[in-house]
């Protein structure tokens, strides 16, 4: 008589200080790690299937029960009322969500197409980078100080840092002071094209206060996107620039 073993290889420590040979502990497949996350038309679809599932579910529970109750302690029409109701107005937030859904979609896409009108076109915003091209006329340059100023120094900067051209600048708050360079240095020479910062060095009365300065630059909007928190950007040289930080467009 042949007797037949059946054998259960035991779970092994390998090279990766992890155990093979033995059953699953419960690590994601590459399928399961590559799934990316559900947008918001995806959830809400999920979440309409899943009511129609549970619906099914509740309804049979719930024609289960009124066979099965006892006569003498019927179920209570109230309660079964307030449970339909709840998952009526579920259904009815679900079918809310899948409306306003479209909307936003609808108002991006119309959004972006308008923002297109931004493509190529000279803006001003909210930075102190700028671009100096050959053959440019004017750089709408400008600051804005919190409070006035003793004195304040404009300084132009080559992409090293070092000051191509220092000028007076006004000294008064809340209005925005326009910077007039005609891309020459402190010597009266023309600069090469290239990238440029403005710096604004304001001097308050009192030596130990620090005014808030905030310059305004200008670039071509090459390209527009969105940010990580979903605000409109454009694209100007390297810089991404909020929609919020435009102040003129040319």
């Amino acid at each position: 008589m042949t007797t037949t073993t059946n054998t259960t290889s035991s779970p092994t420590l390998n090279q990766y200080g992890t155990y093979s040979g033995g059953l699953s502990t419960g690590s994601k497949t590459a399928s399961e790690t590559s799934k990316t996350p559900q947008t918001d038309a995806e959830k809400t679809a999920s979440a309409t299937k899943g009511l129609g599932d549970n619906f099914q579910t509740f309804l049979t529970m719930l024609t289960t029960q009124m066979k099965n109750q006892d006569p003498l302690k019927p179920l209570d029409t109230n309660d079964m009322t307030k449970q339909l109701v709840d998952f009526a107005n579920v259904e009815q937030n679900i079918g809310t969500n899948s409306r306003l859904d479209k909307l936003v979609q609808l108002q991006s896409a119309g959004t972006a197409s308008t923002n297109l009108a931004y493509l190529g076109r000279t803006v001003a915003f909210e930075g102190d980078n700028f671009q100096y091209t050959q053959g440019m006329t004017q750089a709408p340059l400008g600051y804005e100080l919190a409070t006035s100023a003793k004195s304040v120094r404009v300084d132009i900067l080559d992409a090293n840092g070092n000051i191509v051209r220092s000028m007076p600048g006004e000294t008064t708050a809340g209005t925005k002071h326009a910077v007039s360079w005609d891309f020459k240095d402190n010597n009266g020479r023309a600069v090469q094209p290239g990238t440029y910062r403005l710096n604004v060095a304001p001097v308050a009365e009192n030596k130990n206060d620090t005014i808030k300065t905030t310059t305004y630059t200008f670039g071509t909007v090459a390209g527009i996107g969105n940010n990580k928190d979903g605000e409109t950007v454009l694209n100007i040289g390297t810089s991404e620039v909020p929609l919020s930080k435009l102040t003129t467009v040319y």
